[in-house]
Order: C-alpha cells, then structure tokens, then sequence
C-alpha cells in the first residue's frame, strides 16, 4: 500500500489534487450541448470504477485487490460510517453548487460558497484533528477567500455580468458552503478515530456514499431542474460513447486527486490538505487562460484582478504548507 512517508511527498501529493480538483471541470466545459444531470451520472461512475483501481493496485500489497478488499470488510465502527457520511455530504453540496453557478453565475455562486467552505472545513478539521499552526491556518484561510473574490470579481467583468443576483442562486450556495465545508472533519475523524481506517479505505467509502447523493439527486433534478427545462432520464442514453467516456474520465480525473489529498491528510492533517486543495480554482483559471482563452481581448483591469487572483492563490496555499512546518 502506498502511502507518504515524509511531509515533503504528502504536500507535493496535496497539489496532484489541487491539479485534478481544478481539472476535470473542463472535460464538462468541453460538452456545452450536453445536460448537467447526464455528465454527472457518468462523473459518478468513473470515480466508482477509478477507485476500485486505484485500491486494487497502489492501495493493496501481494495479490492485486485481494489484501485492500480483506481491509474494507474488516472496516467497522463509526468510522467507516464518517466516511460514507462525507461524500454523501460533500456531493450534495457540489451539486448544490453546480446549480447555484448555473443559476447565480460563477461571480456571485462562487464566493459566497468559497467563504463558507474553506473556513468551515479549515476551521472544524483543524479542531477534530489539531495539526499545523493554527495561526498561519487562519491567515493562509483568509488569503485563499481573498482570492476566491478577485477570481469571481475577473469573471464577473469578463461577462459582464450584473452585480444582482437571483436569491435562489445565493440560496443554493450557501446551503452548497456549508455542506462543503463540513465534510473534512467527518474525513479527519475517519482517518483518526479508535478504529481508524486507511486512505483507501476512507476514499472507497467516501465514493460510495457520493454514489447515493447522484443516485438520488440526478433523477429528481432532470425531472424537476432548478433552471431550465425538464428532461427525461431515458435521454442519459442518447449521449454516445464520446459524451459518456469524457464524463468517466472527469470522474476518474476528481478520484485520483481526492486519494491523493486522503492519503496525505493522515500525515499532515486534514485542515492542511483540506487547505491547500482549495487552491483547485486557481487551477481552473490557468486552464480557462491557457486553454479556452477565456481572457482574450479582456481589459486590463480584468487581466489585473485575475493575475491577482493567482498571485492571492499561490500565497494562501504557501502559508498553509508553512503551516505544517511552523506547528
């Protein structure tokens, strides 16, 4: 079973999931014509199967999937159950989120969960699980909210997209925050508890009980959408391979980061993984700079805010790194 053995690899397996966290949302971009609730069925799936690889082979010695498996069964206790919890409550507050982008836009959605998400999860992980300096936690915390609102405020002017916001959007992202930012100390109390579980058993659990959150929600929300029309479930079936497969792949894309930030949690604390993942967005504008140029022809002023925006990420995710080394 793989696992960091020093601080050094478990940060450096931190930014692998800040990478796929702020990755897998343009395979979903890459599909403008395709419904939501259909890419998030197989956003699901792939992060089901890429799980079951993943512990089969870098979270399992001798024969590949036999010794990960004997570990699952033997999971018990509340922990097993805290780890379920979480990606039920992390995926319904994602897919809170999503609808709150859509409806909101991303300038008004995004902060608004950002602040909620990164305090709360910073703030209770830090408390379930006291490691690092809470004080460079605390600033690192403040520095990456900053952040949050120098990227919303860039897209903002890019769209130029009115200040208003619809108070359904504002509504589902806040519920969305607090779902989010609960989610890490149940992960701390999994991976720490009297029965503690491996990462890889925390992470199999967790896509479990992110399943039953799609399971449940996708249908209801095709059927009953917040924006836009209603659909049926049966039009899942008429996306073709390409539509299904990029889909998989995102979800494959978010299983591999969130593995990684489980597996270098237990080292140096899930406030500080939780912390330094929460940089993913400053991700995802790199991409949609570089890739869907989505800054071409933008006016200073907007090239100012989002180059800020980087620059406030990269210094928040430094100052919860030195937080581990200045406990």
């Amino acid at each position: 079973m793989f696992l960091p053995q020093d601080p050094q690899t478990a940060l450096l397996l931190i930014v692998v999931s800040m990478f796929c966290w702020g990755s897998w949302p343009n395979l979903l971009k890459a599909l403008p014509e395709w419904r939501l609730e259909y890419f998030y069925i197989d956003y699901t799936l792939g992060f089901l199967a890429a799980i079951l690889l993943v512990a089969a082979t870098a979270g399992s010695t001798g024969v590949v999937g036999t010794e990960f498996l004997g570990r699952l069964l033997d999971a018990h206790g509340p922990e097993a159950a805290f780890a379920f919890a979480a990606g039920f409550i992390w995926n319904a507050g994602n897919i809170l989120l999503l609808n709150s982008i859509m409806i909101a836009g991303l300038a008004v959605a995004f902060p608004i969960a950002s602040v909620l998400a990164i305090v709360l999860g910073v703030g209770f992980s830090w408390w379930t699980q006291p490691i690092g300096n809470p004080a460079w936690l605390a600033a690192g915390s403040i520095i990456l909210v900053l952040a949050g609102f120098a990227n919303a405020r860039a897209y903002r002017a890019l769209a130029g997209a009115p200040g208003a916001s619809k108070s359904l959007g504002v509504g589902l992202a806040l519920a969305a925050g607090l779902l989010v930012g609960i989610f890490p100390p149940f992960i701390a109390r999994a991976i720490s508890g009297a029965h503690a579980l491996d990462p890889y058993s925390v992470s199999t659990y967790f896509m479990v009980g992110a399943s039953i959150a799609t399971f449940i929600g996708m249908p209801l929300l095709v059927t009953r959408p917040f924006i836009g029309d209603a659909g049926r479930m049966s039009g899942y079936f008429q996306g073709g391979t390409f539509r299904h497969a990029m889909g998989m792949l995102a979800g494959a894309v978010w299983c591999v980061g969130t593995v990684a930030n489980f597996a270098s949690a237990g080292l140096v604390g899930v406030a500080i993984s939780w912390g330094i993942g929460s940089g993913a967005p400053m991700v995802g504008a790199l991409w949609g700079i570089f890739l869907w140029k989505e800054f071409r022809g933008a006016t200073r002023g907007t090239v100012a805010m989002i180059s800020a925006s980087l620059a406030l990420y990269t210094a928040g995710v430094v100052l919860v790194a030195l937080a581990y080394e200045l406990r």
